[in-house]
């Protein structure tokens, strides 16, 4: 019988950089990438991603504010999802990433790590917490049909 690729690829959306985390292949446990450039060569950076991994579903992150409302920064990571489904036949999930920076930082930190070394690795770390909440509620969802 063959398998089922559940893995999944997520993307936390900044200006500077983008976040990247992965499932294993049966989508139970996220894990954080390198992340890529932001700007305009972070769709080309995300299409390799994406061959790389050839995940079933795309998951970016949506940074609402703490009452959900829409800011800036929500539209600069709809607006980079809309481009991406252009090059991309992956459906893509948009998923609430609220204070998962700040749960990267301070797990970061906890590890040891300073500011200086937190810089390139907080997006992805980010990245992997709302993409494994994004699993963990696919699970629920099954265990409870």
């Amino acid at each position: 019988m063959a398998r089922i690729n559940q893995r999944r690829l997520a993307f936390d959306v900044g200006t500077v950089r983008i976040g990247v985390a992965t499932t294993d292949f049966d989508a139970i446990l996220a894990s954080p990438q390198t992340a890529i450039g932001g700007g305009d060569q972070s769709i080309t950076s995300a299409l390799a991603l994406i061959h790389e991994y050839e995940p079933c579903e795309i998951v970016v992150g949506l940074p609402n504010n703490l009452k959900g409302n829409d800011t800036a920064s929500t539209e600069n990571a709809r607006e980079w999802a809309r481009q991406l489904a252009l090059v991309s036949s992956i459906p893509i999930i948009l998923f609430d990433e609220r204070l998962t920076t700040i749960q990267a930082t301070g797990a970061l930190r906890a590890g040891g790590m300073n500011t200086k070394q937190m810089r390139d690795k907080v997006d992805s770390a980010a990245a992997a917490i709302f993409l494994q909440a994004y699993i963990d509620g696919l699970a629920q969802m099954k265990g409870s049909s």
